[in-house]
């Protein structure tokens, strides 16, 4: 029987992806019936305590994975940041500025309003979240090259397992020192998701490599499990970094189910979930912009009906948003000569 490596991650990291970002749609949802009376017991309520938000937690951690096999094979610090700020801020601007317009128009905002919130100035100073990933996204892509030559400088993968705990070590005890602070109750939402994002500079290292599983490895997947009884911790470092650990482990186990589906040539729902990963970034940006929408009108996001509403409109937009962010990526390649 051929032995499996941590290849299989990348092998259905689109997949991954996808589930990740139904993920996140759920989690809105069942967000938004904790915050407008709707349902909190039963499925909403197991969802909230034990998945959450960590669908952001693993998209972020296969977004590191993916970028380590980027920088492997071109390691241009400038090409690097070319392509992902691109990729990421022609889509983010499309739907941004028709956002904000309306926004400043709808609450009556004075104009400079509008350049605050798009250039994440309101985010930094007033904590508005409308497109926070975004931002901490392009933090992620600016430290990364550094981050990729910490790493692969190392000699073993015992060197790098240390280097990814020392990264996470330092993030955790910067987390804890400002942990009763403002700045933490308004930044704690990306600054413990750097946890993530080191794991998945382990996972795509270890992937490019194509390290094999080992017992050790299978022992530490079914050890992650155990903390699940974590989740509910009142400390919130342990129970964000315990629901990622908890879920990360789930992740694993679905890959593992994967791997023996398609090889079954069972898993057609694959093809739907793949079409949520690909999409994932045009999917985040819509489908956060009209619950936005929605809400500011008085239409209950809670409400199953509003729900389908806003997910056909965003989803139906995709495709749109997706073509012609690449027809202009494709316009600054040619007039930059990028290949």
């Amino acid at each position: 029987m051929k032995k499996k490596s941590f290849k299989i991650l990348s092998d259905n990291r689109t997949v991954l992806m996808g589930i990740a970002m139904l993920s996140i749609i759920v989690f809105h949802f069942t967000q938004d019936q904790f915050r407008h009376g709707g349902i909190t017991s039963g499925f909403f309520s197991i969802y909230k305590n034990y998945i959450g938000s960590v669908g952001v937690d693993i998209f972020l951690m296969l977004s590191a994975f993916g970028l380590y096999y980027s920088m492997k094979k071109n390691n241009n610090k400038l090409l690097f940041y070319y392509k992902r700020y691109t990729k990421t801020i022609i889509p983010y601007l499309l739907v941004a500025i028709p956002f904000f317009t309306w926004l400043c128009i709808f609450k009556k905002l004075p104009l400079i309003m509008f350049f605050k919130e798009i250039s994440f100035f309101e985010l930094m100073r007033h904590n508005h979240v409308w497109y926070w990933f975004i931002f901490f996204i392009c933090l992620c892509y600016l430290i990364f090259p550094f981050l990729f030559k910490f790493i692969d400088s190392s000699k073993s993968n015992k060197e790098v397992i240390w280097k990814i705990i020392l990264l996470s070590f330092a993030v955790t005890v910067f987390s804890i020192l400002l942990f009763n602070t403002k700045v933490f109750a308004a930044y704690n939402i990306m600054l413990l998701r750097f946890f993530p994002f080191f794991i998945g500079l382990l996972l795509g290292y270890l992937s490019y490599h194509k390290r094999e599983f080992k017992i050790f490895d299978y022992s530490i997947i079914l050890l992650g499990l155990v903390f699940l009884v974590f989740t509910s911790s009142k400390n919130l470092i342990i129970q964000r970094y315990s629901l990622f650990i908890f879920n990360t482990s789930l992740y694993f186990l679905i890959v593992f189910l994967i791997d023996f589906l398609n090889r079954k040539k069972t898993l057609y729902i694959k093809i739907i979930i793949e079409w949520f990963g690909k999409y994932s970034l045009e999917i985040y940006l819509l489908h956060v912009t009209f619950r936005s929408i929605f809400r500011e009108y008085g239409l209950r996001t809670c409400e199953f009906k509003w729900f389908i509403v806003y997910i056909s409109i965003s989803l139906t937009m995709v495709p749109l948003l997706s073509y012609i962010s690449k027809k202009m990526k494709s316009m600054l390649d040619s007039k930059y000569k990028i290949i």
